[in-house]
């Protein structure tokens, strides 16, 4: 794809796409690219890589203002990454409260499944949304400790084991 672009962040490479309406995907791996990909970006996807990569280095960074491009996706999932995405910093729904806010009472199974689905995740804050009974599936970074490290820099803490977090931006000792 001509519109990609990878780069290293403190919790992995992000591979961003893009097309002239906004973000397309955002993908997360621990691992490098087999080739990473670089070239000349347009100021607004530059702007939206330094807006990323400083919320990452732990620099809580408003996101919101990064343009997305939903085209295509159905509208139920669209209707739910929208609102998601209209909530602030902070802010933790359950899967069921998302539903309603969303206009689909009863629906929660389904903002779970839309959740997994999550093109964009860290643009679309999808780590704010938690199961009932506990904090819910994240399968970004493959781990539960991710969701809570993008949760703690919002001033949340979710603690799915009973030890404390660790910390999102280690030190070396």
């Amino acid at each position: 794809m001509d519109n990609e672009f990878a780069f290293e962040t403190r919790m992995g490479w992000v591979v961003l796409t893009w097309t002239g309406a906004g973000l397309r995907t955002l993908g997360l791996s621990g691992e490098a690219p087999a080739a990473p990909l670089s070239r000349p970006l347009p100021p607004w996807v530059a702007g939206a890589v330094d807006l990323i990569r400083r919320h990452l280095a732990g620099e809580a960074a408003d996101l919101a203002a990064i343009p997305v491009d939903l085209e295509g996706l159905p509208p139920f999932r669209r209707k739910v990454l929208e609102v998601l995405r209209a909530t602030r910093a902070g802010e933790t729904f359950t899967y069921g409260q998302l539903a309603r806010m969303a206009g689909s009472p009863g629906a929660a199974r389904a903002v779970g499944q839309t959740m997994a689905r999550n093109p964009l995740p860290i643009v679309i804050p999808c780590h704010r949304v938690v199961a009932a009974d506990g904090p819910g599936g994240f399968s970004l970074f493959g781990s539960l400790e991710a969701k809570e490290r993008l949760l703690a820099l919002e001033n949340v803490a979710l603690r799915h084991t009973g030890e404390p977090c660790p910390s999102l931006f280690p030190t070396n000792s």
